[in-house]
């Protein structure tokens, strides 16, 4: 019987380079063209290699660092195309993980270019646990996070697609401090009207409080914590 025959990985699809800070293709990314089919992902990269990690990479990041340096902010993306079209419409401050949650080296790697970070992820349940615990790896690092919040159903390419960068900039201008948003959710949730969700609120809460590496800020994250949840600063 006749092997099959051999076919291109990346078949029917758009590619994306992905390249390394100082500007060498490591690896490729592909983008289904037209309709997706069961069963086909929408999103394909170049397995593992001794020159790509995708632990190791942010896409981007070697094209779109001076913007970076320039804002003085990254902002976070989940995916390539939310890159390109925020980059077409002009904002080109942007990085994004390539199919792996933010690792110690990406936040690491960022942590060179800019002090803060603005988090574009998915607004519901899955894209928020993401948002938080990129969070908390970026405070690690030196780097201060604040999540941004878009309209729902929408990711950065759409909404930039579908109202360019003057409907993406009033979302970046309302960002809100990673911790005040845990905060917010938490108090929405129910958890800070009660001493047993008070109690579950300081759980949450405190793998933020001991991640910051910026000691000021450290500082103000225990005062707010206490303020909201009525404890005590000391304990």
């Amino acid at each position: 019987e006749r092997s099959p025959e051999p076919y291109d990985r990346f078949r029917n699809r758009s590619i994306f380079p992905i390249e390394s800070v100082a500007g060498h293709v490591v690896a490729f990314g592909g983008r289904v063209l037209g309709g997706e089919e069961k069963g086909i992902p929408k999103y394909m990269n170049s397995p593992e290699s001794r020159v790509y990690h995708k632990g190791d990479i942010l896409y981007a990041l070697g094209r779109n660092r001076n913007a970076i340096r320039r804002e003085g902010v990254a902002l976070v993306v989940e995916g390539y195309m939310d890159v390109v079209s925020l980059a077409a419409a002009g904002i080109e401050n942007t990085v994004a993980a390539l199919g792996t949650a933010l690792t110690e080296e990406h936040a690491r790697l960022l942590s060179r270019y800019a002090k803060r970070a603005l988090l574009l992820f998915d607004s519901d349940e899955a894209g928020t646990r993401a948002a938080f615990r990129a969070g908390d790896v970026l405070l690690a690092e030196g780097v201060h996070p604040s999540v941004v919040t878009l309209p729902e159903g929408e990711d950065p390419d759409s909404l930039v697609r579908a109202s360019g960068a003057a409907g993406v900039r009033p979302h970046l201008d309302a960002a809100v401090d990673v911790l005040d948003q845990k905060l917010q959710l938490l108090d929405e949730r129910g958890y800070l009207g009660s001493s047993d969700g008070i109690r579950t609120a300081v759980d949450k809460l405190l793998p933020t409080v001991r991640a910051v590496k910026d000691p000021a800020l450290r500082d103000i994250y225990v005062a707010r914590v206490a303020e909201r949840t009525g404890g005590r600063r000391e304990t």
